[in-house]
């Protein structure tokens, strides 16, 4: 069901408001509003190569030969990691994207931990009085 009017410009300023509050934070909901199709596409094969190795472990196990079943079970377990993976972040002029890349430091006064976050939240409002 769509959204109405007022309801998408409620919706368009907390996007906003959270895009300036906590960017990473916003990043990262970006990221996961859907599946896409990427991500699909790993599942798909993911799912396919575990089928794979299922299908190789009862081999392995109706011919009585342990290897196989084995190769089967490994089989199995990387198309269960394969579907389970996040897709690696992009790279952009040579720097990756996502948790650990080397970003701007923070301005001073702003602190990247939550506890520094608060106390400048204090400082702030100790300065409005």
């Amino acid at each position: 069901m769509p959204l109405s009017e007022y309801e998408q410009k409620v919706l368009d300023e907390l996007e906003q408001q959270l895009a300036s509050e906590d960017p990473k934070l916003a990043d990262e909901m970006a990221g996961a509003k859907g599946v896409g199709p990427s991500r699909r596409g790993r599942v798909a094969a993911g799912i396919l190569v575990g089928l794979v190795g299922v299908a190789v472990l009862l081999l392995g196990m109706l011919m009585g030969q342990i290897w196989v079943a084995l190769i089967g079970f490994a089989v199995m377990f990387g198309g269960t990691v394969l579907a389970l993976s996040k897709p690696k972040a992009a790279k952009v002029g040579g720097a990756p994207q996502g948790r650990g890349a080397a970003g701007p430091k923070p301005a001073k006064g702003q602190h990247g931990s939550i506890s520094g976050r608060l106390e400048d939240r204090w400082e702030h409002r100790q300065e409005g009085r």
